[in-house]
């Protein structure tokens, strides 16, 4: 049977009348309110504020692995010696393995590069830098890390093959030696050794806040020039495979393993092993970490909330006590239960909410005013997401009933005639 229409009409006015009586008391006792509403938006201006900086640090912590092959494996010899073999010669690494193994396990990499490293001081004849990284790199390596040029063009073929002395900048290196010069076609003094700059990649980190990555601060060169003028040898620090899919990254390692052991063990290498590590497996850790970091944020935060819901319920536990006498009256007029628990409840989520948004607004002008910060790098900027306010605005809502729950009960249960005698 559909409602008649007087009912609605009645049940509207009673909802407006509880309504008006709830923000009329709060009229009343503005300055409690107002305290206790800023307890609850203290409290989660703090918790939306760290877990935006968090949120802020973990955006940019992908971005950075993402930015040199977020589905790569990189094999590493280790430096400690086998404590089965310790006078055996220690494990290496070589172009020809990088070869073997995209060979073999084609189906598993599209992608391979072999690096090797250097050190010296860098110089021009206007400018030295001291804190530039050498990187010989074999054909596939600026596609893998997936770095763009600015300027220039990336080596040739037969420069790698030769081992041609042959430089490609990165931006943060290229701005210390040439500042506003262009630096193609220059040359640059890396220890003694003379090379050619070719080319000049494009920012991976932000040049505005200064926050630079390893590509931003190193020198590139083919890998046999490398490993010709700083190493004395052919080996290889360490091989990087590009994964074609995340899902065989298991079978992949196990396979590249398959493949390297043997090979040492024909070189006689029996001292040492190779490390595997998968770029995916470290996003993995690295989301774990920082979710947990987050749920602690979170927790600590509540602990500020649990607060200012304390805060709430005692004011309205006041409010219950000095309003007795009017309680008393407006059940002997007719008031329910139920309009007068309503009433206090409403007024404990107008605390908590007008609370919460205003400490939600603060949240957001402070990540704001974060954009305006230099040493704070673009991608690690703070970052309030619509699931975080919503998180919030929910959580608001709990504390607003959870703390207006206990006085809305004692108030509803006020008998009439014993508050008015009281009174």
């Amino acid at each position: 049977m559909a409602p008649r229409p007087w009912r609605i009409v009645g049940v509207s006015i009673i909802a407006r009348n509880v309504i008006a009586e709830s923000f009329a008391s709060l009229r009343g006792r503005r300055m409690q309110a107002m305290l206790s509403s800023f307890g609850i938006a203290t409290g989660i201006a703090a918790v939306v504020l760290l877990v935006s900086i968090v949120s802020g640090m973990h955006h940019f912590m992908l971005e950075q692995i993402g930015s040199i092959g977020g589905n790569t494996i990189q094999v590493s010899p280790s430096s400690q010696r086998s404590t089965r073999d310790p006078r055996g010669f220690p494990v290496t690494l070589r172009t020809d393995d990088l070869a073997a193994v995209m060979e073999s396990n084609g189906d598993y990499y599209d992608l391979g590069m072999a690096e090797n490293s250097g050190y010296g001081v860098v110089r021009t004849p206007k400018r030295s830098s001291q804190n530039a990284s050498l990187r010989g790199i074999t054909g596939d390596g600026f596609a893998l890390m997936k770095l763009t040029f600015d300027r220039g063009r990336p080596f040739l073929d037969s420069e790698y093959a030769v081992g041609a002395r042959v430089a490609v900048l990165g931006a943060d290196v290229a701005q210390d030696l040439f500042a506003s010069d262009p630096p193609i076609g220059e040359t640059i003094v890396i220890g003694e050794w003379p090379f050619q700059v070719v080319g000049v990649l494009a920012w991976v980190g932000d040049p505005v806040t200064g926050a630079t990555t390893q590509s931003d601060r190193s020198i590139y060169t083919p890998f046999k020039a490398c490993a010709a003028a700083f190493r004395g040898n052919e080996y290889a620090t360490a091989l990087r495979l590009r994964l074609r899919s995340g899902d065989v990254e298991k079978a992949a390692i196990i396979a590249t393993k398959a493949v390297l052991d043997p090979r040492r063990k024909q070189r006689g290498e029996t001292s040492g092993e190779y490390s595997v590590i998968s770029s995916i497996e470290r996003m993995g850790e690295l989301n774990m970490v920082l979710t947990t970091i987050k749920l602690v944020v979170g927790l600590v935060g509540g602990i500020g909330l649990f607060v200012g819901a304390v805060g709430v319920a005692n004011v309205l536990f006041v409010s219950v006590r000095e309003r007795r006498a009017e309680i008393g009256t407006r059940r002997a007029v007719g008031a329910t239960k139920g309009a007068i628990f309503a009433g206090f409840l409403i007024e404990a989520l107008v605390m908590t909410l007008s609370g919460g948004f205003v400490g939600i607004l603060i949240a957001w002008v402070l990540t704001k005013v974060a954009i305006l910060i230099p040493v704070i790098p673009a991608g690690a900027r703070p970052i309030i997401s619509l699931t975080t306010a919503a998180t919030a605005i929910g959580l608001l809502t709990l504390v607003g009933l959870v703390a207006g729950v206990w006085p809305a009960r004692r108030a509803a249960a006020v008998f009439p005639a014993e508050a008015l005698r009281a009174d």
